[in-house]
């Protein structure tokens, strides 16, 4: 008889891409899970199949068993521009629908991740923003000041230097893979 081991539970964030269930997120939110369950704002939960992986992107596809959901609308983050104004929309350290605001600092970073354990990603063309992203943000959306999803959330930054810097995948490679 071994003792067994407590459930562990994490936690990150999603985009409904239809009004029938569907929601992207972060490979990395999910990639571990057992089951996946989803909250809405409007604290109805669900549990989610894994429609589909994508690793090298850090992408994954869920669907839950729901209709006329408020699915979001998309912007082009090709068009975006350096120091345009963002919103990063999650739920970091489980703080329900937190917005935080910055600028798009950058386009197409490359910030040397490929092949260093983060989930082996090959994204290496992020938009850089210094909206805070923090544990929790992780697959949530990077909205444009039309409040249309440009990125998805994916991860920061720190060092002893830096305060942190926000990554997304800029939707059009989110949604093509």
């Amino acid at each position: 008889q071994y003792p067994q081991r407590p459930q562990e539970a994490g936690s990150g964030s999603g985009v409904i891409i239809s009004n029938d269930g569907y929601i992207v997120t972060n490979n990395h939110v999910i990639e571990s899970a057992d089951e996946i369950e989803v909250t809405l704002n409007d604290k109805r939960t669900f549990t989610a199949t894994l429609v589909g992986t994508d690793p090298t992107t850090d992408i994954a596809l869920l669907k839950i068993d729901a209709e006329n959901l408020h699915s979001i609308s998309f912007g082009n983050s090709d068009a975006m521009k350096v120091g345009e104004w963002v919103l990063a929309v999650g739920n970091p350290f489980n703080l329900t629908s937190t917005v935080t605001a910055g600028i798009i600092s950058a386009k197409s970073r490359n910030i040397g991740i490929i092949g260093s354990g983060h989930n082996q990603m090959s994204i290496e063309s992020f938009i850089q923003t210094d909206a805070a992203v923090n544990p929790g943000n992780s697959g949530g959306p990077l909205l444009n000041v039309n409040g249309e999803v440009i990125g998805i959330c994916s991860l920061k930054l720190v060092d002893d230097q830096i305060e942190g810097m926000g990554f997304a995948i800029p939707i059009e490679y989110a949604m093509s893979h």
